[in-house]
């Protein structure tokens, strides 16, 4: 559970961040991090789906004919690296649903699963070059 010393890699660090904000949990889990990988992903990976079900709307970084603001949301729901590219790529949750009365706090819930992964990825990058242990 407890890693031993490991030296700063920059590289290293880069590759786990990458790989932490695709897969979430991974880039802790590939630093030995098991545990805090393991409740980093697991959260990232149950809000996700809660936030589909619940009629969220993935926003796409391009997507600018609803306003300029739903670029910031579109940033936000890449976050959630594999969840995104697969939802996208099968057109899961790409259609807004407003006849649903929970579908902004789906789209809420979409947003918080992208951003918490960008946290943990981030994390992740701290962790391989030695700011945070």
């Amino acid at each position: 559970m407890f890693v031993t010393d490991m030296k700063p890699n920059p590289t290293k660090a880069w590759l786990m961040a990458l790989i932490a904000w695709l897969i979430p949990g991974s880039g802790h889990a590939g630093q030995g991090r098991i545990l805090r990988g393991a409740l980093g992903g697991a959260s990232v990976l149950a809000i996700f789906p809660c936030g589909v079900a619940l009629g969220g709307h993935i926003y796409g970084l391009r997507d600018t004919s609803e306003g300029l603001l739903s670029s910031l949301f579109g940033f936000c729901d890449l976050g959630s690296g594999i969840l995104w590219l697969g939802s996208r790529a099968l057109g899961l949750a790409v259609s807004e649903r407003p006849q649903l009365s929970t579908s902004e706090y789906g789209n809420v819930f979409l947003m918080v699963a992208g951003l918490l992964n960008f946290i943990l990825a981030l994390d992740a990058f701290d962790i391989g070059v030695g700011r945070k242990s």
